[in-house]
């Protein structure tokens, strides 16, 4: 699930409520221009798509609920420190996502992690509603957007409130995928329209759709880390790295290159023309005639 680049930067359509470098509650006046500058040069850095907008650590206001946003903030990113850095522990190097204009069938976009703004009831006992949001955390798993998470009523901080709840769910999901894909025995070809894991549309579906071809080479872009990994594709479905290994799951082989918590099927693009995965998996909704859901609000 990606957005194209051509979309409307989210800064430009959704309200906003300043945020800060670090979850303090102290706010000031924040100019755009640098700012929004400096987030695009941190996103090329990531190897972020140029639509996306850094969550945390913010450069630019964070996203509050507004009627003329899309339907959820696709999570592409999330990193957050471990134990290795005692001192930096628990911290939010990095939360990135993008907005999505509709809701997409569950079983088309299997371990996208969304968060749904939302404003929160009006409480005669609070005076800044205006400035709080409700959050909403779904995954899409086993054919279904299913919550897994809620925090109600939090301020501009909130970033750092769910980005680890965002890392351990995608890096539990991307786990169990790879288990269940070498591990688990699978319905017959025959029982289910696609063929990727848990009957869900993966790299396999586009391979049978003539999307991508075996062989053909995707690149995983990180300049501020001086780093450009590849990979192919396999006749299988499967993305082969330069050592060997092969991942069913694109962000599977994302987090085997220290890619922490990222979303493989935005990050992965094809050498030939720069085409995300995420992109070709879209053109095969469209090309199949698949249904957008309704919104759940």
């Amino acid at each position: 699930m990606t957005t194209g680049s051509d979309a409307v930067r989210p800064h430009q359509v959704a309200a906003a409520a300043t945020n800060a470098d670090l979850p303090t509650d102290e706010t000031g006046t924040r100019a755009g221009t640098p700012q929004l500058d400096q987030e695009s040069e941190m996103l090329w850095q990531e190897g972020l798509p140029p639509d996306a907008m850094i969550l945390a650590p913010a450069l630019a206001a964070t996203p509050m609920p507004h009627p003329e946003q899309g339907w959820a903030i696709l999570v592409l990113a999330v990193d957050v420190l471990d134990d290795t850095d005692p001192d930096r522990e628990g911290e939010v190097a990095l939360f990135a996502g993008c907005w999505l204009p509709e809701q997409p069938a569950a079983h088309l976009c299997d371990g996208d992690l969304v968060l749904v703004l939302t404003e929160p009831d009006d409480d005669p006992f609070q005076d800044d509603c205006d400035d709080r949001v409700d959050v909403e955390m779904l995954l899409a798993h086993r054919n279904r957007w299913q919550r897994v998470g809620e925090w109600p009523a939090l301020d501009a901080r909130w970033p750092w409130i769910v980005a680890p709840t965002a890392a351990a769910v995608m890096s539990l999901h991307t786990d169990a995928t790879e288990v269940a894909a070498h591990h688990a025995s699978v319905a017959p070809p025959s029982a289910r329209p696609f063929h990727g894991w848990g009957g869900n549309i993966g790299i396999v579906d586009l391979v049978t759709a003539g999307l991508v071809q075996p062989g053909e080479e995707f690149i995983w872009d990180r300049p501020g880390h001086g780093a450009r990994h590849t990979a192919r594709i396999q006749p299988d479905g499967t993305l082969l790295l330069v050592d060997g290994r092969t991942f069913v799951n694109p962000s599977g082989a994302i987090t085997a290159l220290g890619g922490r918590h990222q979303n493989g099927w935005t990050a992965w693009k094809r050498t030939a023309d720069g085409r995300a995965l995420g992109d070709l998996r879209a053109a095969l909704r469209a090309q199949r005639g698949l249904p957008i859901e309704p919104r759940r609000r």
